[in-house]
């Protein structure tokens, strides 16, 4: 009552069903219950679907927040500032967190949005720092196999490798 939309898909983990809503908050749901856990308000809308790493719950926000919370309590573990809203739902692999932002996502919304480039990026997911950023994609979130990641651009897809030092 009073809420506003959960859009993206929920996530499964921990005996958990992790939601986020477009009233800004991520919901922790037990999974054979129903009751409410906890309720974490991040930011102004969140589109994204939160993924799950060993016990920590990741999403984006359209005021260009992107987090990771404990998911046991909700409790922030680390926040990082992103260049535009946050809607490409996060993937982990291999202790990289990928998500993706978008230029105009929610600029016409009754709350703040966060207008800057669309973009991919690599944060490392225990620490949130900056890996790699690569100037496309906006909506699809970033798959894998063994040698490369795959992302969806405007009008392309790509297939990025593992830049390795020269012997």
């Amino acid at each position: 009552s009073g809420r506003e939309y959960f859009y993206a898909t929920p996530t499964v983990a921990c005996g958990r069903v992790f939601a986020s809503n477009t009233d800004g908050t991520v919901y922790a749901f037990g999974a054979g219950s129903g009751n409410l856990l906890w309720a974490s308000p991040v930011g102004t809308y969140v589109y994204t679907a939160p993924a799950v790493w060993e016990k920590k719950v990741y999403v984006g926000t359209y005021d260009g927040k992107f987090l990771a919370l404990d998911a046991a309590t909700g409790e922030t573990l680390w926040s990082r500032e992103m260049p535009a809203a946050v809607h490409g739902a996060p993937t982990v692999m291999a202790g990289l967190v990928y998500m993706s932002t978008c230029k105009y996502c929610g600029q016409k919304g009754s709350r703040y949005a966060k207008s800057g480039p669309n973009g991919t990026y690599a944060l490392d997911a225990r620490t949130g720092k900056l890996v790699w950023s690569f100037p496309e994609g906006q909506y699809s979130p970033i798959v894998a196999d063994r040698e490369r990641v795959y992302l969806a651009g405007a009008a392309r897809v790509f297939a990025l490798e593992e830049r390795r030092p020269s012997p």
